[in-house]
């Protein structure tokens, strides 16, 4: 986050060179201990956003503590607002006695007052410099209504990004609205970008009209334009005075491609902080590409801190050639310090004059390596070890640079055409092209017949010359070599239950079974019966399928041969669970049984299931039963009208989503595709309601068309009985059209409801 205001010379520590890395708060361990005390040696967990004020006081969305931390100028951490239990109590009385809920994102103005997007319990709030809290932003609810009027009295929807310019106007990214709100010094409040609808159409025409797509971050420059990180879109775009919008960096692809050229041809990767300079160079959280990025004012774009490796290494050192984790906010002091909420490291970072440093230049390629190595071997065969060395650009590299060094175990050889156990690569007259194609270090290795068990342990080094960078250039590589005994049958297998299911009563999950044998000895029975018996409260619920997933010939799965009896409650496979055979079976062999918990069973574990593989000894199976659930798997949702018209007229069908048991249901906001039944298309009008409420609660759902209006994709939250306006049931009511050249008096059944991770519901409709 950044701002027009003024700001003072922040926390970040005196001595350090140009682009330098310090840590000004959290000690990497996620959690809360206390405040007082050094901000670099107290826990911050989950830092989102930084801004800094006049005075040089740094203060720190401290998203899972439910707090705003300071730092002042000489490091010491204090917590100005939430007293770091999650929710919502009142406004007017001091901040740091009522609670926040998930507080995402800082900005202060001149007069000191500090703004937070207290995303969780939508509403931006307030804290004067006497330490009072208020809302000027959101009532709490989620959703949508309107525009023009009081802020205070409208819904906002999860509000991340917060920003203020220099007339007191109030910037807001109305996260899931896909919009940016404004709240003038007066209260009121508009929207000045997204029309609500996630996606992305065109730049070059208002701001108003095009659509957003879950913006994040807000940044204000001092010629009142404005800077929104397009997260979903994973584009930065800009928002004149006049309020035309342009896109100023990304090109709307995931992930990255390169530096030191134009900022519009190059990839961003869920992008969240955005800051500007005096000199209005612009900053960015390129979040998942863990760096900072740098727009210089004729658009050309640098990494000034990570090296795109996610982590932590150290302090100290240069900025750019360290490790970031999930940086998400930024923000600048008058010094020119770049401050950095580095999320997963649970740190807040500082980088040392960012503002007057020139940004070093990219390497000519940057390469990296994938590993290959088997977890087991058995002797007697050979194997692939090695590494294919892949290049994420932005040049061309050349392959006479690059050598791989496989130093062998001993106890290993090499294959066919090496001699020693040095083994050395080198690629000359090859080229690697950045995201296309590797150079292959691999090698083909055998454990001789004379080897024992155990694990050898062989080194790779990648070496590399010219102007190339490499991270993590040398690997250790263990391998189990096994030793072949004769051929046994299933009584020789391990077998157990690798995880046991916990389940909401109805909802579906899988039983995993391990098949392995010890110390990795061919077992190889034949196709042999495996009854297998499920506990008390749930059923067989479908096609079984087996996976090695340590097979040397890579990961091989497919579906079981199998019958379902007794309502459900047993399950006969029919099949040969052979292990270490051959190179496509070594490890062990997963079976993946899907399940569903009976929609009447009582909460608790239930230890009576059984599987009976051939002669072995019955294993016992267990599932657990759990009384909540709160994501989307606890619903239940069935098609509660079918629509009825003539072609080419309009019609609407109503889908009832329920709990089991009416309990709570709180998902977040999820994918919902619904496919028409044949002979109808959708318009795209939707809406919600609760109408086991008084008054009723509606509203419009967030869609967009597909396939030419054959799916529906709708984004939502579909909570239930989480609170007094959200009780027993939620009616979708979505508007179709039958085709203009559908057959009168029919009526399918292939139309579809998938809702986040349920099962498919079918849906009918009528043609008159």
């Amino acid at each position: 986050m950044a701002t027009t205001t003024s700001t003072g010379t922040g926390p970040q520590p005196a001595g350090l060179a140009e682009g330098a890395i310090a840590t000004v708060a959290g000690n990497g361990v996620a959690g809360f201990i206390s405040d007082g005390g050094p901000g670099a040696l107290t826990r911050v967990y989950n830092p989102t956003d930084v801004t800094v004020d006049k005075n040089g006081n740094l203060y720190i969305a401290d998203q899972a503590n439910h707090r705003i931390r300071k730092v002042t100028p000489n490091g010491i951490i204090t917590t100005i607002a939430g007293d770091g239990t999650a929710g919502y109590i009142s406004d007017g009385g001091p901040a740091v006695a009522t609670r926040l809920y998930n507080p995402s994102s800082v900005a202060v103005d001149d007069a000191g007052n500090l703004y937070i997007a207290d995303t969780s319990n939508h509403r931006i709030r307030k804290v004067t410099p006497n330490g009072i809290i208020t809302t000027v932003a959101g009532n709490g609810t989620a959703g949508y209504i309107s525009d023009g009027g009081p802020a205070i009295a409208t819904p906002l929807n999860s509000p991340y990004g917060v920003a203020v310019d220099r007339s007191g106007n109030l910037y807001i990214a109305d996260y899931g609205n896909h919009r940016i709100r404004k709240v003038t010094p007066n209260g009121n409040i508009t929207t000045i970008a997204g029309n609500g609808t996630a996606g992305y159409v065109s730049d070059g025409g208002p701001a108003i009209a095009t659509r957003l797509q879950y913006p994040i971050g807000v940044a204000v420059d001092a010629a009142d334009n404005l800077y929104i990180a397009d997260r979903h879109n994973h584009r930065i775009r800009k928002v004149t005075p006049n309020g035309i919008i342009t896109t100023v960096a990304g090109n709307g692809t995931a992930g990255y491609v390169s530096d030191g050229g134009p900022a519009l041809g190059t990839r961003l990767h869920y992008p969240w902080g955005v800051a500007l300079d005096e000199a209005g160079n612009l900053y960015i959280g390129d979040g998942h590409n863990h760096r900072i990025r740098k727009v210089t004012s004729d658009g050309i774009i640098t990494t000034i801190a990570g090296n795109g490796t996610a982590g932590y290494v150290d302090d100290g050192g240069p900025a750019a050639g360290t490790r970031l984790y999930y940086p998400y906010g930024i923000a600048l002091d008058r010094a020119g310090n770049l401050y950095i909420a580095d999320q997963s490291n649970q740190r807040v970072r500082g980088v040392t004059g960012v503002a007057q440093m020139t940004p070093p230049l990219p390497p000519a390629a940057d390469l990296y390596g994938e590993v290959v190595s088997p977890y087991r071997v058995q002797r007697g065969q050979e194997f692939d070890l090695g590494a294919r060395i892949r290049s994420r650009g932005p040049n061309t590299a050349d392959g006479q640079h690059v050598t791989v060094v496989l130093t062998l175990a001993d106890g290993l050889v090499g294959g066919p055409g090496t001699t020693g156990r040095r083994l050395t690569r080198t690629f000359t007259g090859q080229q690697l092209i950045p995201y296309q194609g590797s150079l292959d270090g691999v090698f083909r290795v055998i454990a001789p017949d004379t080897t024992p068990a155990g694990t050898y342990e062989s080194t790779l080094e990648i070496q590399y010359g010219g102007d190339l960078n490499l991270k993590d250039n040398t690997y250790a590589l263990p391998v189990t070599v096994v030793v072949p005994s004769p051929v046994a049958d299933e009584t020789a297998l391990t077998i157990y239950q690798d995880t046991i299911p916990d389940v909401a009563p109805g909802q579906r999950s899988t039983f995993i079974m391990r098949y392995t044998s010890p110390a990795g000895q061919p077992v190889n029975p034949g196709t042999i019966v495996q009854r297998f018996t499920a506990p008390t409260a749930f059923t067989f619920a479908g096609q079984p399928t087996y996976a090695y997933y340590e097979a040397l010939d890579g990961i091989v799965t497919g579906n079981l041969d199998y019958r379902i009896e007794d309502d459900g409650r047993t399950l006969i496979i029919t099949a040969n669970p052979h292990v270490n055979t051959t190179p496509s079976d070594s490890g062990s062999v997963i079976y993946t049984i899907p399940v569903q918990a009976r929609i009447n069973a009582l909460p608790g574990q239930y230890d009576n299931g059984s599987a009976s593989i051939g002669r072995h000894t019955p294993v016992q199976i267990s599932g657990k039963i759990t009384s909540k659930a709160q994501d989307e798997t606890a619903l239940r949702v069935v098609q509660a009208s079918v629509p009825a018209a003539a072609p080419g007229q309009i019609s609407k069908f109503n889908l009832e989503l329920r709990s089991f048991d009416n309990q709570p249901v709180n998902p977040g906001t999820i994918e919902q595709r619904i496919t028409a039944p044949t002979g109808f298309e959708f318009t795209g009008a939707a809406s919600y309601g609760y109408y086991n409420t008084k008054p009723y609660v509606t509203g419009n759902l967030d869609t967009r068309l597909e396939d030419n209006g054959k799916t529906l994709v709708i984004h939502s939250n579909p909570h239930l009985n989480t609170g007094t306006t959200d009780k027993t049931s939620l009616i979708h009511t979505i508007v179709v059209r039958a085709l203009p050249g559908a057959t009168s008096g029919t009526q399918s059944t292939d139309g579809r409801a998938v809702i986040g991770r349920l099962a498919p519901v079918p849906l009918t409709g009528r043609i008159l």
